[in-house]
């Protein structure tokens, strides 16, 4: 009974709770990501006499760096949801 109603989950639970519980990790995430970058451009830019160069080659870097990071993402839900599908 208890293993069914985990399977019935995701289809009886309102929406407003399933954005909170399954949207929250994803914020929290990206909320990380950007501080990291915040401190590594910080960090990077008091460097003596290349500090400037340094941080434009990180600024330049941090799109590519989240580019590859969705396209990841993105390929891995997709192969999630045909693995799911097939099964």
């Amino acid at each position: 009974m208890e293993k069914n109603d985990q399977i019935r989950k995701m289809a009886e639970t309102p929406v407003k709770e399933l954005m909170l519980k399954m949207g929250v990790p994803m914020i929290i995430s990206m909320v990380l990501q950007a501080f990291y970058n915040i401190v590594d451009s910080a960090f990077v830019s008091n460097m003596k006499g290349t500090g400037e160069a340094a941080l434009n080659a990180l600024t330049l870097a941090f799109p590519v760096q989240i580019f590859m990071v969705a396209m990841s993402i993105g390929t891995g839900v997709g192969m999630n949801a045909m693995l799911a599908r097939s099964l």
